[in-house]
């Protein structure tokens, strides 16, 4: 490998060099990223995921955020049918917001594919062609 020399006289390598490349990108990223160290915390929990599996799993499906209406849950709706989906803490499963309603199911996948279901929106799960 040859080296030469810059105009401010110091050795310097040459760019088809793969580790030099590797250096200067890491130093680029490394100043980039450091903007994002400040990132506002994320909350997370059962009712967040709930809602990330129903935009990925079920998109037909109208879901609000979660906090965005003020309630303790999701409400779900499909073609003119609505429900409201809580995470219960002390059976820690999803359930219908309903006097009437039942449990839905402790996993967010088999609860996307049973509010789906309940709605009559597809799911996207594995009996779909």
């Amino acid at each position: 490998m040859s080296w030469f020399v810059s105009f401010t006289d110091r050795p310097v390598r040459p760019r088809h060099d793969p580790a030099w490349a590797r250096a200067a990108v890491t130093e680029l990223m490394g100043e980039l990223m450091a903007e994002f160290d400040e990132l506002p915390r994320v909350r997370r929990g059962p009712i967040h995921s709930l809602y990330a599996a129903l935009r990925r799993r079920a998109p037909q499906v109208s879901v609000t955020r979660p906090d965005a209406d003020g309630g303790p849950g999701l409400r779900v709706a499909y073609r003119g049918q609505t429900a409201h989906v809580i995470w219960d803490d002390d059976l820690k499963l999803y359930a219908w917001d309903a006097e009437a309603a039942g449990q839905i199911g402790a996993d967010v996948e088999k609860a996307v594919e049973m509010i789906a279901w309940t709605l009559g929106a597809p799911s996207g799960g594995p009996n779909l062609p």
